[in-house]
């Protein structure tokens, strides 16, 4: 069976491995440091910062922008739950925005309604690898007040008008986790042009220590620094990435053209002068005309694997209907209703939607198989 995700390891990210733990470089460091140089070049960023995996990048973003207990914060139902629990981890309130129907990503005239006295940052979502609207979306931040905090977690190679997704706002995450446009098993980066925010998240993810390292400590801080070995990984992975990148529209192309043709089956729009970076294909079915999980099963009689990535919406998840009144921050923070959270784009598009494999592991004879069976399926 075709896997939905397949890490591309070759020789040359086993031999920098290797060769770091022959010097005994474990911890954070020579790799690291030439891992955010180049990344900070490939995204067009002043600072690129490394951290042990994308939740944690998203969790410093937040306290480096000083989103205090009881801050709100608007961001997508339509994700990986990281996004909205990197807001709560500290205290801030997930205020869950609707999304797109062409698109999937977040829906700017509906976060204009959510913005309230107490709304502090924005978190867009760059889902599947297609960049947000964040010229709308920067002029909202703009009239309110408001930092952007981008989740480009799942869009390395993603474009607006040539300029790369985690660069329009104050500061921008990726992850490198290994189902990733490249991965380093885990690992994960942010990206800044501000100095201050670079100087606050470089302390605050090594024990709150200062520039000079050693041990004075002149914050409370975390661990969450990325071991040296993985950041090796991460290294060739960039340098690979335009080449992975291209196989991956490729494959995504060769996919959307064959859907454009068929009835009852749609993918995300792309609007003009984005760029994808094509982490998922996840078409939408019409629930009227087929079952979405009937399609799954069809696909994966033809040993092509599929799923629904996130079924359910982080408003439905069991995590913030019950299990946030049990979180600590709830003595203190007044937490809202999400069982009232009325997102109905967010629930067709969770409910109906099918990922098919695209990564750069799948050949064009297997593209081929597989446009062949979404024939088969929607005719």
């Amino acid at each position: 069976m075709k896997f939905i995700a397949q890490p591309q390891i070759s020789e040359e990210e086993i031999s920098l491995v290797s060769s770091t733990i022959r010097k005994g470089q474990f911890v954070e460091g020579k790799n690291a440091r030439t891992l955010e140089k180049e990344f900070a070049e490939f995204v067009g960023a002043k600072h690129a910062i490394c951290a042990v995996n994308g939740t944690a990048a998203l969790h410093l973003a937040m306290e480096a922008a000083n989103i205090s207990p009881g801050a709100e914060v608007i961001t997508p139902a339509f994700t990986f739950i990281a996004s909205a629990n990197s807001i709560t981890f500290g205290g801030g309130i997930p205020i869950f925005a609707e999304i797109d129907p062409e698109t999937f990503t977040i829906d700017p005239e509906n976060i204009e309604k959510l913005v309230t006295p107490q709304t502090k940052a924005i978190l867009p979502v760059h889902i599947f690898g297609l960049p947000c609207n964040m010229k709308l979306i920067k002029d909202i931040a703009d009239d309110n007040d408001l930092v952007i905090i981008e989740d480009a977690c799942q869009a390395h190679g993603a474009k607006i008008d040539g300029q790369h997704v985690g660069t329009f706002g104050e500061i921008g995450c990726f992850s490198f986790y290994a189902t990733k446009n490249m991965i380093s098993g885990e690992g994960g980066m942010i990206v800044t042009d501000d100095d201050d925010l670079a100087m606050r998240i470089k302390c605050l993810k090594n024990h709150g220590r200062g520039p000079s390292g050693g041990y004075e400590h002149h914050r409370i801080g975390y661990n969450m620094r990325l071991p040296d070995p993985l950041a090796a990984i991460g290294l060739i992975q960039l340098r690979k990435l335009p080449s992975m990148l291209e196989k991956r529209k490729r494959n995504a192309e060769a996919i959307r053209q064959v859907i454009s043709e068929l009835n009852s089956v749609s993918e995300q729009k792309i609007p003009k002068g984005y760029t994808h970076s094509h982490y998922v294909c996840a078409p939408v079915v019409d629930a009227d005309k087929y079952s979405v999980d009937t399609v799954i099963q069809q696909l994966k009689t033809k040993d092509i694997a599929s799923r629904r990535i996130y079924a359910l919406g982080c408003h439905k998840q069991p995590t913030y209907l019950q299990g946030i009144h049990e979180w600590r921050w709830s003595k203190f923070v007044k937490y809202p209703d999400y069982s009232q959270v009325n997102l109905p784009i967010t629930d067709r598009i969770s409910q109906n939607h099918f990922e098919i494999p695209i990564h750069p592991g799948v050949t064009e004879p297997e593209i081929e198989m597989i446009r062949n069976a979404l024939n088969e399926i929607f005719s």
